[in-house]
């Protein structure tokens, strides 16, 4: 188990990249998008510290959810036609 403390706030960009960089299995697609998601969102409350990071990571993870079970069930529609 690895664990992530964060005190304080990101004041600069590279900060951001550095903590994304030692992140592993977090579902992006591209390098950098949780930094680019939080930019993209910086008036957000908490954007521009661990609790924008933490709610950026959950909602990529939602959507990493969410694009599997939308292609299982495509999945199931196609062999379902099949038959």
């Amino acid at each position: 188990v690895s664990v992530l403390e964060m005190d304080g706030q990101f004041d600069r960009l590279d900060e951001l990249i550095y903590v994304e960089s030692h992140l592993s299995n977090i579902s992006t697609k591209f390098y950098g998008e949780v930094t680019q998601q939080m930019l993209k969102h910086a008036e957000f409350p908490g954007s521009n510290n661990g609790t924008g990071l933490f709610q950026t990571i959950v909602g990529l993870k939602i959507r990493d959810l969410y694009e599997q079970i939308l292609s299982s069930k495509a999945s199931a529609t196609l062999q379902a036609s099949k038959v």
